[in-house]
Order: C-alpha cells, then structure tokens, then sequence
C-alpha cells in the first residue's frame, strides 16, 4: 500500500498515539463497554497491519519464549491472544480517561473483585506507607481506581504518551484523591519517597526495563533472559522503610477482574534475594501462566533484538562485551 494514501503514517506513531486520536476519546464517552472494545481491537488489527515489522517482532519474541513448552497450535493461540491483549490495555486505558465517570466508578466497585483491604491496611498501620508492586500485565489501569473507591490513599508512578490523556486522568485522579507522580517531569523517586512518608500507598512497575537503575554487583534473569538487575525498588524500600507487596490485576473474562496481591518479604529465600527480585518472579509467574495479558511484549521484543545484534556484532569483532542497560521507548 503507497504511503501516498497515508499521509500520517509517515511519521509512524506508535500504537499508544495511534488509538488516542480525539476521535476516539469523544466514542469512548458514549460507546458501551464492550462494543468501544471491540473498536478499539479493530483499529488495533489495523495498525500492525501497516506495521509488519512490529508484529512480526512480538510474534517471533513469544515463540522464543515459548518453543517447545506449549503445542504448536496452543502457542499460534497464545499469540493471537497477546494482540488482543494489548489491544484490551489501550482499551482500559481509554475507558478510564474518558469515559462516563460515574459509570466509571461503578465499573470499579461491581467488576474487580478486590480481597486484599484489611492486608493493605494492616501494612498501611505501621506508617511507612506501602510499595505495591506491579507490571504491565492484565487490567493495570484499573488499580489505582479500585485502591481509593476502597478508601486507600494511593499515588501511582506513571508516564503519559498524549497531553490529552494527561489531563484527563489527572481531573478523574484528582476527583478519585489519586497522586499522579508523572515520570517525564523528573525527580520521581523523590516524590515517590515523600508519598510513602505521608503514608501512602505508592503503585509501581517492576517491569519498566527503561527506567531501571542497574546495579553493577547484581544481574537477573526474566523470561529466560539475561537482564542487568534493577536497584530502583531496594532503594525506594531502603529511603523509606515500606513494606512491599506484588500485585496484578487479572482479566477473567465477561468484564470481570481479580486484583491478586502477594506480600514481598526483605531477605526471603533464596537468602537475600532483593525486594526487586521477588516481585520480578511474581510477575513471571503469571506471564508463563497467562502470556497473552502481558503487554510489554512490544519493547520486550525490541530490547531481546537488540541484546541479540550487540551480542553478535561483539561476537564477530572478537570483542567480549559486559552487561549492558538498555533502554527503550515508551509504549504506555
């Protein structure tokens, strides 16, 4: 297809750009749940239609990971179920930005099933606030609306791809007493500091390879790949003393949600292991078990590609390489 007929193809946004166009946020408003899902799959299917490339990329990184654990058939599943997954993400993110708040607010009261109160209360009590750990899996955007429609004081550490979307879940964040620590503005950690010192409880990801802060003593592996260990969270416990737990918000289908929460413990088994660590297992764990609600597999394709051709170019050089950090571009 000649680019002549796509004019704003040209500058090639990415698929967070491309599904928040004005359009789409005016539908949002006034489309049912599940037909602006629909929707927003369909353009979803259309966007990695022109861009091959890509799909292609997050199509060989779920084999890699996968080859000969899963049949061949069940892993062509899981694939087309991944798209569909990030499509549903982009579609959640949407919907809490832009949707009718009332009906928004009702969404988080009657379809996330939330059991974890009282264990974050209980870890809210001892006044250091509380580090809840996620990643880019399942219904994220759902969690910090859930935590305050249940009266938790809760900030959210978070990067936005449009100005619109900004102010939007910045009044709806304001409306819900939500503290939006946007990390484009710098000294983040600081202010994720400061929120947990009120007695807050502070969301974050565990997954947000960019962001990491490398520790040159440690590396880790995720997804059967070697990665250069994080130190952002064992900082961010040490400068405040919060308790940690690891949460995901699971989509189960028929507009229905499990909020999963697992307490964190300094110095579990394997002796030692970091906070950071912990959590990354937690996040695996239901990657493997749920691949397809996962949707980082975008930079986690590129940064895998990218690792691969440092590694080869080094290789063919004769040059033996240390670890290296890599950072990529935001798909939020």
């Amino acid at each position: 297809m000649s680019s002549k007929f796509l004019p704003f193809w040209k500058s090639r946004p990415s698929l967070s750009q491309f599904l928040q166009i004005k359009l789409n946020h005016l539908l949002l408003r006034f489309l049912p749940f599940t037909i602006s899902r629909v929707y927003i799959r369909s353009l979803g299917l259309i966007y990695y239609l022109l861009n091959w490339p890509e799909r292609t990329l997050i199509r060989e990184a779920i084999i890699q990971v996968f080859h000969g654990k899963i049949a061949a058939g069940e892993l062509h599943r899981k694939i087309n179920e991944a798209f569909r997954g990030i499509f549903d993400h982009y579609h959640e993110k949407l919907f809490v930005g832009f949707s009718n708040f009332p009906n928004l607010l009702a969404f988080f009261r009657n379809q996330v099933r939330f059991q974890g109160r009282e264990m974050l209360q209980e870890a809210l009590a001892a006044g250091h606030g509380v580090i809840l750990v996620t990643g880019h899996f399942g219904a994220l955007e759902l969690l910090p609306g859930v935590l305050a429609v249940n009266g938790l004081p809760t900030s959210m550490i978070c990067r936005f791809k449009t100005t619109r979307l900004r102010e939007a879940q910045g009044r709806r964040a304001e409306w819900l007493g939500v503290n939006l620590i946007d990390a484009d503005k710098g000294k983040s950690f600081f202010a994720a500091v400061k929120a947990l010192k009120e007695g807050r409880i502070l969301i974050t990801e565990c997954d947000e390879f960019d962001a990491w802060r490398p520790d040159p003593q440690r590396e880790t592996h995720f997804l059967n790949h070697k990665l250069a260990a994080d130190r952002t969270l064992e900082l961010l416990r040490q400068r405040s003393g919060a308790p940690v737990i690891a949460a995901v918000v699971k989509r189960d289908g028929h507009q229905q949600y499990t909020c999963h929460l697992t307490p964190v413990s300094h110095g579990a088994a394997p002796v030692n292991m970091p906070v950071s660590e912990q959590c990354l297992r937690v996040l695996e764990t239901s990657v493997q078990n749920h691949p397809e609600q996962w949707y980082q597999w975008p930079n986690f394709a590129m940064m895998i590609k990218t690792h691969r051709e440092i590694e080869y170019d080094h290789q063919a050089s004769g040059y033996l390489a240390p670890a290296i950090n890599l950072s990529l571009p935001d798909q939020a």
